[in-house]
């Protein structure tokens, strides 16, 4: 009698440890991209998000018609964080880093419902370690939140094929809905929920079907304003390598995923978690590759959604393992991803070091003084102009002498620009990436360069007229 009364009280306790235990990934997810998050500059995507956030909803919303639809959503979602809380690094990426510590939520709850309460934590865990979750959870754009919303869909639709209640099927439209509303190319993972959801083909079809329709004027706007992926080229033979480095975190760090993949795949080959899994990590890679020998959209961080796809697989192939090699495959995976890690905290970690810069004009150019805006090899030449946006008060008393139009009056990002500017003072200060040339307006003007200085892959020239 006392073992039957003793029985429901120990699964209850079970129950409430395993919760505990599956909070252990989210917390440590969420300490990893805590870690130097103000450490990188702002670069030029954030600038123009906040470029975006700088305008009233109104004007956001009229500028959306024009360019970034595809990032409207996001925009919306953080107005309100940047106007409460400020511009700072910190604030504005804080939002990114709890994505993610929900996405490794979620990614928990997937490897314990699909394998086992170790591989739920295994993978948990390992999705904390990779270094891309700490490369897009510090920044200000939706990558972290199109990861979390990509979990969040492949959890409910879990929930609806076990118990396929007209609410469960409800409420995993609204996640897809919200998915598609905020990245187009992550509605790609629909192709790996149609592989899982093959025997409830039907109502899932007519479910994701329904969902997809919010996302038709968003792919609207995209199709009008596609010149902004112009920049874009066609992935070369080398691409499915270097994404799985990217993923993955290095090169040794793909040896030991592969080999802890292998040791789940080779003993079940057919399992719940393989037959999610692997669609979900190979499928849209292959789809966007190929779709890019006719528009090339190809871009790895498009393909962030993946990541806890690639968490479950390395999870389920630590849980095959006894408890001392499993922790030592998840510290040998942690330091491989090491130099990464490190690597993208750097002041110029996200590619442009707008910080520094900003410093430097701060500190040298007086209140008076031009400023123009160079990126020859840029598809926008004048696209560092969304750098002021990141740090204004280096750039608040300097006088743009190419802008036609304002960005904020034009609902554009980046403005207008006057054809032949006339340049009235006497010192301009030209702010260049990636590769240092004389505008043509100073050229012509009797300007002489007086001093260069560097900031990773921005050059600021000091003009000063003869």
């Amino acid at each position: 009698m006392t073992q039957l009364i003793d029985a429901p009280t120990r699964a209850v306790a079970r129950a409430r440890r395993d919760r505990w235990l599956l909070l252990i990934p989210p917390a440590a997810t969420l300490a990893v991209c805590l870690i130097g998050i103000d450490s990188a500059s702002l670069w030029r995507d954030e600038a123009a998000t906040l470029d975006a956030e700088a305008r009233p909803i109104s004007g956001l919303l009229r500028m959306l018609i024009h360019v970034d639809a595809v990032h409207g959503l996001y925009y919306l979602l953080l107005w309100p964080v940047v106007h409460a809380f400020g511009s700072g690094e910190f604030a504005v990426r804080f939002p990114s880093g709890l994505a993610m510590a929900a996405a490794a939520y979620g990614t928990g709850q997937l490897g314990s419902q699909l394998h086992s309460r170790r591989a739920g934590i295994s993978a948990g865990l390992v999705f904390a370690a990779l270094p891309q979750v700490s490369r897009y959870g510090q920044e200000m754009r939706s990558y972290a939140l199109v990861v979390a919303v990509a979990v969040l869909a492949t959890c409910l639709l879990l929930r609806a094929l076990a118990n396929p209640r007209r609410r469960n099927w409800i409420a995993y439209a609204c996640a897809v809905s919200l998915l598609g509303l905020l990245n187009l190319f992550a509605l790609l993972l629909l192709l790996a929920h149609a592989r899982f959801a093959r025997r409830q083909a039907r109502v899932w079809l007519v479910t994701a079907g329904l969902a997809c329709i919010p996302a038709v004027p968003i792919v609207t706007l995209a199709v009008n304003q596609q010149d902004q992926l112009s920049w874009v080229v066609k992935p070369d033979l080398n691409a499915g390598g270097a994404l799985a480095v990217w993923l993955a975190g290095s090169v040794l760090s793909v040896v030991l995923a592969s080999v802890l993949i292998g040791l789940f795949l080779g003993r079940k080959p057919g399992h719940a978690l393989t037959r999610l899994a692997i669609p979900w990590l190979v499928l849209p890679p292959i789809v966007l590759i190929l779709g890019s020998e006719l528009k090339p959209v190809y871009v790895q961080r498009y393909l962030a959604f993946c990541l806890p796809a690639l968490a479950l697989l390395i999870g389920a192939g630590l849980a095959t393992i006894t408890v001392g090699p499993r922790v030592i495959g998840l510290l040998l995976l942690t330091v491989l991803g090491t130099p990464t890690q490190s690597a993208i905290r750097q002041v110029g970690g996200h590619g442009d070091d707008i910080r520094d810069a900003a410093s430097i004009l701060g500190q040298r150019a007086r209140a008076g003084d031009g400023v123009l805006f160079n990126c020859p090899p840029c598809h926008y030449q004048d696209m560092p102009r969304e750098f002021a946006f990141a740090y204004p008060q280096a750039f608040a008393d300097l006088i743009d002498v190419a802008v036609a139009t304002a960005p904020s009056a034009s609902d554009t990002l980046r403005g207008t620009d006057l054809d032949h500017p006339t340049i009235n003072v006497n010192r301009v200060w030209v702010v260049d990436v990636d590769g240092s040339t004389e505008p043509s307006a100073l050229r012509a003007t009797g300007f002489r360069l007086v001093s260069i200085a560097h900031a990773g892959n921005i050059t600021i020239e000091d003009y000063e007229r003869e």
